[in-house]
């Protein structure tokens, strides 16, 4: 019996440390897998990364050959910034001017005097500072990756986003970036003329309606001129013609296709609020309130239709909407020829006004259409859409829609502080 006992207590003891070494085994197997694991898992970690160093490199190193090329080809009055969020926009440069020598010209080839003063325009300002010059997108925003936007040719433009949407596309790209502001739409316009190249567009359903050989590709491939569907272009493929110096290294579609929105303009309940400069760093509360307003010729506040011309006053006398009411709602007013808007006899002028395309000397100055509602809170829009017709043009001013308006007919461009 005692030997039995024994072999048993043997058995055992065999048994544990069997399964001792059968554990030790099993352990040594786990940890030889889980270095190789982690060595397996290192070097694909490894390759990625080196893999995806390669491509940044390359795409870096592409953009930077297409950069030289289009310098080089442009003379350098084309580049390309990539932004923060990666995206690629073909810039224009817009060399600084002086306000006298674009009156003098615009006097001798148009015999307009547009009264414009001298100095740097407010364009090439940033809180009285000059700058040498700005860079201005070449085209219209369109899509971008990492939810921002790109400046590239050939494609749709992004619409249907509203006026601070719009904003922030445009300062979400990074520092020096900005919506293009009226500061720079107008002075731009103003070259446009003093240089004879104010720019035509899409502005009759993928073609110039003052020039019908004038087309683009439509959004829905269709017929130039046919008012069904949508008329929207491709991003500059139209002429020379539709640049704002009538060369293919100009500044696209500032005419027709869509309406864009601009900064640093405002009017409230009426009155006509701006930067002094080109400074879109100053906060909306903090613009300044000009002493001037858009009066209406008449005090209806029934319907939604145009109860006549805008009138430029000191004060306001007749308003068609209720004060701070920023809807659609009630009347607005319209003419065809916004520098042709009556100035009201005691009205005060403004040399900026001027300088912004929002007051004019004389009645045949660049060519479009005003919109005005004198209630409420209204930011600009310009240049026309693709069926604004005659009403289009680099001078057309649409100052009716809220901030939160939103089309597929409208949307706008950045623009870069070097």
């Amino acid at each position: 019996m005692a030997d039995i006992l024994t072999e048993l207590q043997d058995l055992k003891k065999a048994t544990q440390q069997q399964t001792a070494a059968s554990q030790e085994i099993a352990s040594y197997h786990n940890d030889a897998v889980k270095k190789v694991e982690h060595a397996s898992n290192t070097a694909i970690a490894r390759a990625e990364s080196k893999f995806n160093q390669s491509v940044t490199e390359l795409t870096a190193h592409a953009i930077e050959g297409h950069k030289k090329a289009i310098e080089d080809a442009s003379g350098g009055r084309n580049t390309i910034l990539v932004d923060d969020q990666g995206n690629p926009n073909i810039m224009v440069r817009i060399p600084r001017f002086n306000y006298q020598d674009i009156n003098a010209a615009i006097l001798a080839k148009h015999g307009i005097d547009l009264n414009l003063g001298e100095g740097t325009p407010t364009m090439f300002l940033t809180n009285g500072v000059p700058r040498g010059e700005v860079l201005i997108a070449k085209y219209l925003a369109s899509s971008g990756k990492n939810g921002g936007c790109s400046v590239v040719g050939g494609v749709q433009p992004r619409t249907s986003v509203n006026y601070d949407a719009a904003k922030a596309l445009c300062e979400n790209k990074g520092a020096g970036w900005h919506m293009m502001s009226i500061h720079e739409w107008a002075a731009i316009a103003l070259w446009s003329l003093a240089n004879d190249t104010v720019p035509r567009g899409n502005t009759n359903f993928g073609r110039s309606h003052e020039n019908r050989l004038e087309t683009a590709r439509r959004a829905d491939n269709g017929t130039p001129g046919d008012a069904s569907g949508t008329g929207r272009t491709d991003t500059g493929k139209g002429p020379v013609t539709w640049a704002h110096d009538h060369s293919a290294w100009g500044v696209q579609d500032l005419v027709g296709n869509v309406w864009e929105w601009l900064d640093q303009m405002m009017l409230k309940n009426g009155q006509i609020i701006t930067t002094l400069d080109n400074n879109p760093s100053i906060a909306e509360v903090n613009w300044h309130k000009h002493g001037a307003y858009f009066d209406s010729p008449s005090d209806s506040m029934s319907g939604t239709g145009n109860v006549g011309a805008p009138i430029l006053s000191n004060s306001i006398t007749k308003r068609n909407g209720p004060l701070d009411d920023s809807s659609h709602d009630y009347p607005h007013m319209s003419t065809s020829n916004w520098a042709g808007i009556t100035q009201f006899a005691t009205y005060q002028k403004i040399e900026l006004l001027r300088r912004l395309l929002i007051e004019s000397e004389v009645t045949n100055s660049v060519a479009g259409a005003i919109w005005v509602r004198n209630y409420g809170d209204r930011f600009p829009l310009r240049g026309g859409n693709w069926y604004s017709g005659s009403s289009a043009g680099v001078g057309a001013l649409d100052l009716k829609n809220a901030r939160s308006s939103s089309s597929s007919n409208i949307g706008f461009r950045p623009a870069f502080f070097v």
